[in-house]
């Protein structure tokens, strides 16, 4: 094997995977990152005796997926850590409204991982016998065996369970609407998979392409093991440059790349903000495609491939207000909470689009201090409450009052907040904008929406020799930083042996 100078840019899950992984396989690797703080989105940072992820983060598969996979290459990894129960499904008033009043907050089911585990069917039981959530089990079963046919309907089935999942190219083309309205006509069911659709994919159903739903829904079911890294979120990638620094690669924070330079079609290195030249025989930039074209120079790609990538669409936001509590959060047992509101699932995201602020939000919370207690103060504890938002900078105003409501609803589910908080932040698109480099405050990148889903979604390999791509944005599956994570694992399998 030969061994390359790779220069790595960014930070974030994808770039710190991949700067391991090449130092592991004996290249010379120097990772840069544009802040003072690694990690990129998935950061974490002290705030008086707090550590503070800069969002909102579960993650689906934590040590069975692509994080495991890469700290087992590089012999170094962050730690986990598992609860059950794992969530808390708070649900509206369903049964106690009446026409134009908002539903009220106050029915809680704690769920585990899986939905087979005897807490969860015993939840489900006892939402449905309450009328808290019908999720028309039955109907549903009658209305899929009619449009797919018993046999399609087993089969289906079967093939969720399938670790090849071979309904990813089969339903690339399909949203998730359409998939599911096929299936049911209960609105608790329909709600469901359109809140799991925007909580993993960033993406309202109408968007969301249902192969890479698929490939979500039966990796995460076959996993069964919500988890969070002991740490923060930002132990994942500081683990990562961890094991770089140990097999001989450098990281240089606080160092921001202002070009990528290329010389007859190939890479040669990168010029930082200083002016410095740093040469390389490859560069990987996790700073997101349309990032990378613009640091290389758009006359350095063919204008089709410009066109292709200019026409690209990204994920929404999530934004985000943080409260930072003197006393424990007695509301909520587990390390975090999924709110869903009484809405009707067709129109229940229509607000990304329109520009209105609807009655009431699907909210999910965290309470990290629960998964790991040495993220807050002795005694105290924080809570981070996430909602979608439209990723546009722009939209800013809209994003604001979307926050305004998120911190109303917090403190009728959370009732302990009025009391206990001693200081309140909020995360913007604006926030996000800046951390990530990006021109919207997308929570993803690159949308996984039909059209850019499967064999239509960027990969890591770009027209120019030795540039390529790792991140969200191009070359791997699943949710947000696992697919960052999966996109270094892949690109890592291609290059480790072979010439840039």
């Amino acid at each position: 094997m030969s061994s390359h100078k790779v220069i790595v840019i960014g930070s974030g899950p994808g770039g710190s995977a991949f700067a391991a992984l090449m130092s592991h396989a004996g290249h010379h690797v120097t990772l840069l990152e544009k802040n003072a703080f690694v990690g990129g989105k998935c950061s974490s940072l002290s705030r008086d005796g707090y550590i503070v992820d800069t969002g909102v983060h579960m993650f689906g598969r934590g040590p069975l997926g692509p994080f495991g996979e890469i700290s087992r290459i590089v012999g170094m990894g962050p730690s986990w850590s598992a609860a059950t129960p794992a969530f808390t499904l708070s649900l509206s008033g369903a049964g106690k409204h009446t026409a134009g009043q908002k539903r009220p907050h106050g029915h809680k089911l704690e769920m585990a991982s899986s939905i087979t585990h005897p807490v969860s069917l015993l939840n489900f039981l006892r939402g449905h016998v309450r009328g808290w959530q019908k999720m028309g089990w039955a109907s549903t079963a009658v209305k899929a065996s009619r449009e797919l046919g018993l046999g399609g309907f087993i089969s289906l089935a079967r093939r969720f369970g399938d670790h090849r999942y071979p309904l990813y190219c089969e339903l690339q083309d399909i949203c998730v609407r359409e998939f599911f309205a096929k299936l049911s006509d209960a609105d608790d069911f329909l709600r469901t998979f359109h809140a799991q659709a925007m909580l993993t994919m960033v993406l309202p159903w109408h968007r969301a392409s249902m192969g890479e739903f698929a490939y979500i829904l039966a990796s995460t079911m076959q996993a069964s093991l919500l988890c969070y890294p002991r740490g923060g979120s930002g132990a994942i990638p500081a683990s990562f440059l961890r094991a770089l620094e140990k097999s001989g690669g450098s990281v240089r924070a606080a160092c921001e790349v202002a070009g990528i330079e290329v010389d007859r079609g190939r890479v040669c290195g990168v010029t930082t903000r200083e002016g410095e030249f740093i040469p390389g025989d490859m560069v990987v930039s996790s700073a997101g495609l349309r990032r990378t074209v613009e640091l290389a120079g758009r006359d350095a790609f063919p204008v089709d491939y410009l066109a292709w990538a200019d026409g690209l669409s990204d994920s929404e936001a999530f934004i985000a207000v943080k409260f930072f509590l003197d006393r424990k959060i007695s509301s909520m047992r587990t390390p975090c909470l999924l709110h869903m509101p009484g809405l009707s699932p067709h129109t229940m995201f229509d607000y990304l689009q329109d520009g209105s602020i609807p009655e009431e939000l699907f909210l999910f919370a965290t309470a990290p201090g629960n998964w790991d207690p040495s993220l807050v103060p002795p005694g105290g504890d924080c809570l981070i409450v996430g909602v979608p938002a439209p990723s546009s900078l722009d939209r800013a105003p809209q994003a604001e009052c979307l926050l305004d409501l998120a911190e109303e609803m917090s403190y009728d589910i959370f009732p302990e907040l009025a009391g206990a908080t001693v200081a309140v932040e909020r995360v913007l698109t604006g926030d996000v904008s800046r951390l990530s480099g990006r021109a919207a405050g997308d929570c993803i990148g690159i949308a996984q929406e039909v059209g850019q889903s499967g064999s239509r979604r960027p990969q890591s390999h770009t027209p120019i020799r030795g540039l390529f791509l790792v991140g969200a944005d191009a070359g791997g599956r699943g949710i947000g930083t696992e697919m960052a994570a999966d996109s270094a694992l892949r690109l890592y399998h291609q290059l480790k042996d072979g010439q840039p």
